[in-house]
């Protein structure tokens, strides 16, 4: 455990968060008047969800294929250019955020990644598809903690997901080898899959609270990937990043992980609040 991923493991828990945006927003500032949930002297989520807001433009994303139409938010920093190609990051909701009001998938955290601090030295496009309700990015069961790939077809929004990663990137100028994932609860289940499903797609995946298939871990151990999980959640067991972890370690890979001591299922308040966590998703680079 190296000193950026030990620092996080003492942390108590904060005030949970809501599952729709503005509700969402108006608990953090009343845990912040409470003295909870931001540290002094940082700008809180409700600060940086009202600054970048405007910033992301809002689309729909249509597949005759499936029938499946997903609005999606996109952010695209300036400077993105043939000769200046960004990152493209895939950001994966939870479940509290399915729908279609194409707004509340920026909850929890979510719009840490457009904040210029994180941004700086690795622009990056940031997408922000929403699951329809009753659907899910994995169909299985958040509860177990892990599931069998090969009894699990790819479900429709992940597979409507990536024709949209397709598509963005011909539309902007995207550099190929920094194409990077991230996502919790529902959506950290939406990680695994995504990663184990096409191993050598990403530059690097983030993966919060969320679960996968150990049987199939070695097909990244060459990924760069960190994932975070509470000891105490009661949403999605912590097993699923532990058994996901030792499989890729016994595999030979090198993964970072960070198991928050006496924290629920909100680790997006330790991962998404962290700016070095979040530059270090976007430094990526798949190597040749």
């Amino acid at each position: 455990m190296d000193a950026l991923e030990s620092r996080h493991v003492l942390l108590s828990r904060p005030l949970e968060a809501a599952p729709r945006l503005l509700l969402y927003l108006a608990m953090v500032t009343a845990s912040s008047c409470l003295g909870m949930g931001t540290p002094p002297g940082a700008a809180s989520p409700h600060t940086i969800a009202r600054n970048h807001m405007p910033q992301l433009q809002a689309h729909v994303f249509a597949d005759p294929a499936t029938g499946l139409a997903l609005p999606y938010r996109l952010f695209v920093p300036a400077g993105c250019s043939a000769e200046s190609p960004c990152g493209l990051l895939l950001f994966l909701h939870g479940a509290g955020e399915r729908g279609d009001d194409n707004e509340a998938q920026l909850a929890n955290d979510a719009l840490g990644f457009v904040r210029p601090e994180v941004q700086e030295g690795n622009p990056t496009i940031v997408v922000y598809p929403q699951c329809p309700k009753e659907m899910q990015w994995v169909d299985t069961p958040w509860n177990t903690g892990s599931y069998s790939l090969a009894r699990t077809p790819i479900s429709k929004p992940m597979a409507v997901a990536l024709k949209l990663l397709a598509t963005l990137q011909t539309q902007y100028p995207i550099a190929p080898n920094r194409l990077l994932v991230t996502g919790l609860s529902m959506g950290g289940y939406g990680v695994w899959d995504i990663i184990v499903r096409h191993p050598t797609m990403f530059a690097g995946a983030l993966v919060l609270c969320g679960g996968g298939d150990p049987e199939h871990a070695a097909a990244l151990r060459d990924l760069p990937l960190w994932a975070f999980h509470g000891d105490q959640d009661q949403a999605v067991p912590v097993r699923g990043s532990r058994l996901m972890i030792k499989a890729l370690r016994k595999a030979g890979g090198s993964p970072r992980y960070t198991e928050v001591a006496g924290h629920g299922h909100d680790v997006w308040t330790v991962a998404y609040r962290d700016v070095e966590v979040m530059r270090w998703l976007l430094a990526q680079r798949r190597r040749p």
